[in-house]
């Protein structure tokens, strides 16, 4: 009988340490929100939008374009500025022909005139083709074909692909798991836990109250690390997507 409850507690115990080491082998979980640098497109110009040259979602380089306006009546206004330039050439001519300096210095300043009026009407046709000021992901289209816009309306927003991060504040007690560099596991409910890769980009040098936004009040009153993890490689992740960490 007496061999029979101590093999029962070797078996026991046996157990219980498998257990414990199980449980220590598990990640340590935090939970943050994607956050992302968003470009808002404004064109300076009122105009119709005559084409769209990407869709939500395409990814784009500085100096892609992104939308066109309509540029009809503006380069008929470019051609009478043309015409106009030669007309004011014609009568400097006849000034020069006169000799008579007033007449000279009238249709010398008339040229002037002409062509400033003709490199303002090319400026503002430059301006109606809106171009891309950031390397990143088009993440909103506002408006459509065939509609009028005007002057600081927003008709894209763009997400930066080199400013994507995670926030999480880390429990001093956790705070050896982590070093600048290390890679992170990342997971969104999103994709079904897919398991995505971040990397520790920033830790901060002193300890704070964990911010208004986590949600208990007990755990508001514990003092915290923020963490800063850089995902800007990930293209599934979006601004505004809740993900956990495993450290």
């Amino acid at each position: 009988m007496k061999k029979k409850i101590i093999l029962n507690l070797l078996v026991i115990g046996s157990m219980t340490t498998l257990v414990g080491c199980t449980g220590s082998e598990k990640d340590i979980g935090y939970s943050g929100f994607v956050e992302g640098n968003s470009v808002q497109i404004q064109s300076e110009l009122a105009g119709k939008i005559s084409e769209i040259h990407i869709q939500e979602g395409s990814v784009i380089k500085s100096g892609d374009e992104l939308i066109s306006l309509n540029t009809e009546q503006l380069d008929l206004e470019i051609e009478n500025a043309k015409v106009g330039i030669d007309i004011a050439k014609a009568k400097k001519e006849e000034a020069d022909a006169s000799g008579r300096d007033y007449l000279i210095d009238q249709a010398d300043g008339a040229i002037k005139q002409a062509e400033n009026n003709l490199k303002l009407l090319e400026l503002q046709k430059s301006k109606s083709t809106l171009r891309g000021p950031i390397e990143g992901v088009v993440q909103d289209i506002h408006i459509t074909e065939g509609e009028v816009v005007n002057p600081n309306e927003t008709l894209v927003t763009i997400i930066d692909n080199n400013n994507k991060e995670v926030v999480v504040y880390v429990d001093e007690k956790d705070l050896s798991l982590i070093e600048k560099e290390k890679k992170i596991k990342v997971k969104s409910v999103a994709y079904d836990r897919r398991t995505f890769e971040g990397i520790v980009k920033r830790i901060a040098t002193e300890a704070e109250f964990t911010p208004q936004n986590v949600q208990t009040k007990e755990e508001r009153t514990k003092r915290v690390f923020a963490v800063t993890i850089d995902v800007s490689k990930v293209t599934e992740l979006k601004p505004g997507m809740s993900v956990d960490i495993d450290l």
